[in-house]
């Protein structure tokens, strides 16, 4: 597959979008990346800036921008890397435009799979989440791979399709380590599930992952409340997935969960990966937090404590 130009559209320029239209680009696909107003105008002008939080290594990349996508334009693939609250904006063009074959969702998504499939259909969708995190100031992107979670992918119905090792080749010859999952929509839920319930306790804490780290009291309410939503998820047939996140927090002591993440919640994981984006996209999280709430509810396993925490966040950021 890396010796195909393959055109690939990405849609949505934050962080995500930005990181991954740069890599696929210089691994030799023809990338276009499609933004929108200002921020459009300032990429034309300048590139995307990247900066590895790791290596310290900047790079400039000048590639293709278009502010929206048209029913006859053409492409191979296109890699949707917008926020859960911006996916209704961007399905009917994708819906409208059938020269596109095949759209990978590189986002939160925990109860909203089927709504991709009635736009789409099932065989222009693959589910996704990316393996990176970190922060933008205009056009330049600092970000940094999240060890612990690859790019990873999944057909909805589960199965591990050639189109599917197709896509792992073309990332990982971009350099993005790559997992395949048999259940992606269980992946997908799990991770709201922690995330939504990381988020809670950042907000309870100023959006500070620092301060958070530091507070062994909220990082172990957060451990509980993940702790409760991993078993309603389990009691209602939802694998608990990865094993990273089961082992963490299903199988291992409390203590030892709450000692991991008060330390890595002081580190890059937590300053960088984890904490700008929860405070940039408190709209989104909230609405994740809403649909695992809607979903764990129809759960017999009872989740106070994750109740309880997720209610803040609907609350302002504190200063």
């Amino acid at each position: 597959m890396s010796q195909i130009p393959l055109r690939i559209l990405i849609i949505g320029a934050g962080v995500i979008g930005s990181v991954y239209a740069a890599r696929l680009q210089e691994a030799g696909y023809a990338v276009t990346l499609l933004a929108r107003g200002q921020h459009a105008a300032d990429l034309r002008a300048t590139g995307l800036l990247l900066e590895d939080a790791s290596t310290r290594q900047s790079t400039r990349s000048t590639v293709p921008i278009v502010e929206r996508l048209t029913p006859v334009e053409s492409y191979d693939l296109a890699l949707v890397c917008v926020r859960l609250d911006q996916v209704a904006a961007a399905l009917p063009d994708l819906a409208a435009n059938q020269q596109i074959p095949l759209a990978v969702f590189l986002l939160n998504n925990p109860t909203g799979t089927h709504q991709l499939v009635e736009r789409l259909g099932s065989r222009r969708v693959v589910l996704g989440f990316p393996g990176i995190g970190g922060t933008r100031e205009g056009t330049k992107v600092r970000y940094m791979r999240i060890l612990q979670q690859p790019t990873t992918l999944g057909e909805v119905d589960g199965r591990i399709t050639p189109r599917l090792r197709q896509l792992a080749a073309m990332f990982e010859w971009a350099e993005f380590p790559v997992a395949l999952s048999r259940s992606m929509d269980g992946w997908l839920k799990t991770h709201a599930v922690f995330v939504s319930c990381v988020s809670a306790a950042l907000a309870l804490e100023g959006g500070d992952s620092v301060r958070l780290g530091q507070r062994r009291a909220s990082v172990a309410l957060m451990v509980n409340a993940i702790r409760e939503g991993f078993a309603a998820l389990q009691s209602l047939g939802l694998p608990v997935t990865p094993f990273n996140l089961q082992l963490m927090f299903s199988w291992m002591p409390r203590w030892f969960a709450i000692r991991y993440w008060q330390r890595a919640l002081q580190t890059d994981v937590g300053t960088l990966a984890i904490a700008p984006h929860a405070n940039a996209a408190r709209e989104e999280m909230g609405q994740v937090g809403k649909e695992v709430l809607t979903l764990l509810h129809a759960s017999s396993v009872p989740t106070p404590t994750l109740d309880s925490l997720l209610a803040a966040l609907d609350a302002p950021v504190l200063p």
